[in-house]
């Protein structure tokens, strides 16, 4: 039997940076926030918050708990010193109710951009460089009216200036 969207558990979703010298695992990762969790607010807390690793995919971490325990939740990653008898890190990055928006975080942290500048034909652009190598031309006085489109070759052909 399905329960109503009324009657389900509400949980929050926790995106966070590890920062780790060793290769480490989302098992790693959930003993070390429920070892913390559980030394600062004791086990009862720790029972009631019900924090697992959702998704692990380096450096990026999804921490699913219940709703109510986000300040328990970031204090507890501030703590964490250790992973797997190694030193490392767990920095809370952005807190949310749907896993989705979580997700979209991601995707944008992976595709980040600096500013620099781009000379076409002659003329230089502002520009963002994008990571996954586009540029996104951010210039006013490019006519809206023509389109243009910068192939991979022009990207070996253009100068950058940051």
């Amino acid at each position: 039997m399905r329960l109503r969207p009324s009657m389900r558990e509400n949980y929050r979703y926790i995106l966070t940076r590890v920062v780790s010298a060793e290769q480490i695992d989302a098992k790693d990762i959930y003993l070390a926030i429920s070892d913390t969790f559980g030394s600062l607010f004791g086990e009862i807390h720790a029972s009631c918050a019900w924090v697992a690793v959702m998704e692990y995919k380096i450096p990026y971490t999804i921490i699913r708990f219940r709703r109510g325990y986000e300040q328990k939740v970031e204090a507890a990653l501030a703590t964490i010193t250790t992973v797997k008898g190694s030193a490392a890190a767990v920095h809370p990055v952005k807190t949310s109710g749907t896993i989705r928006t979580i997700r979209e975080e991601i995707h944008k942290r992976n595709f980040s951009s600096r500013p620099g500048k781009v000379k076409i034909n002659g003329e230089w652009f502002s520009a963002e460089i994008r990571t996954d190598n586009r540029i996104d031309l951010k210039e006013k006085g490019i006519n809206p009216n023509i389109p243009l489109y910068i192939t991979e070759e022009d990207i070996e052909d253009l100068h950058y200036d940051e």
